[in-house]
């Protein structure tokens, strides 16, 4: 008996389904349905603002794109849509150079609650994030 095994999902698959994610540079280094972390780096400059620091608009987009992704994974559907329905931040310092984020369900079910924190290349807390994620499966072809 042949068991069907799901494919991992990785950072190339992320790009492929959300381009926006790839078009930042998001990468990401645990992928599980409990517990994602995603890295934005801005070695570059791309995503400065005065004085140097990570713009927050950057910030924000990386803990949607994390949260989006634990979000879909915890529904057990990965071609699930998610839709953020509400967020809200609270930015505690300024990130200078690469910002990681971890995201983390709080509550999973119809409305999922998914809490994100983002940190600085020294691991220091600079932002926390709160998303409430719908997902909704998509329509079959």
């Amino acid at each position: 008996m042949t068991m069907n095994a799901t494919p991992p999902i990785t950072t190339g698959t992320i790009h492929h389904l959300v381009p926006f994610a790839r078009h930042l540079g998001v990468t990401f280094s645990t992928i599980d349905p409990d517990r994602v972390v995603a890295h934005l780096s801005s070695e570059s400059g791309d995503f400065a603002t005065i004085g140097g620091g990570v713009h927050g608009g950057a910030l924000m987009a990386l803990a949607d794109i994390a949260a989006a992704v634990v979000a879909v994974l915890a529904s057990g559907d990965p071609t699930a849509a998610p839709a953020t329905m509400q967020s809200s931040t609270n930015f505690l310092r300024p990130v200078v150079g690469a910002a990681t984020a971890e995201a983390r369900i709080t509550r999973a079910g119809r409305s999922t609650v998914v809490d994100v924190e983002l940190t600085d290349p020294a691991g220091e807390l600079c932002a926390l994030v709160r998303q409430i994620v719908t997902v909704r499966p998509t329509a079959q072809q």
